[in-house]
């Protein structure tokens, strides 16, 4: 019995290990090359408080008012933001 257990514990412990990479190497592809520059612009326009006040408003719903939350939230979506309109602009 204690062997079993210990093999259901060690196959648990490898799935767990498993998920966790494959997570990981899911995120890292999600990427792409120009993933870094549109950070910095992001990051450069909250630095400059040039926003998008809408996008700010946004973030700051997520973060339930959290200044420094809602400062990478609005990064994030900024992000997104600026991919889509890559992705708008490739298809015309």
């Amino acid at each position: 019995m204690a062997t079993f257990l210990a093999f259901l514990a060690l196959a648990l412990l490898a799935g767990a290990c498993f998920f966790i990479y494959h997570r990981s190497q899911a995120g890292a592809e999600a990427t792409d090359e120009k993933d870094l520059h549109r950070y910095m612009v992001a990051n450069r326009e909250l630095r400059l408080q040039r926003i998008d006040h809408a996008l700010w408003d946004t973030a700051m719903h997520i973060a339930h008012g959290d200044e420094g939350v809602a400062r990478a939230r609005y990064i994030q979506l900024r992000v997104q933001q600026m991919k889509q309109e890559a992705a708008s602009d490739s298809v015309e």
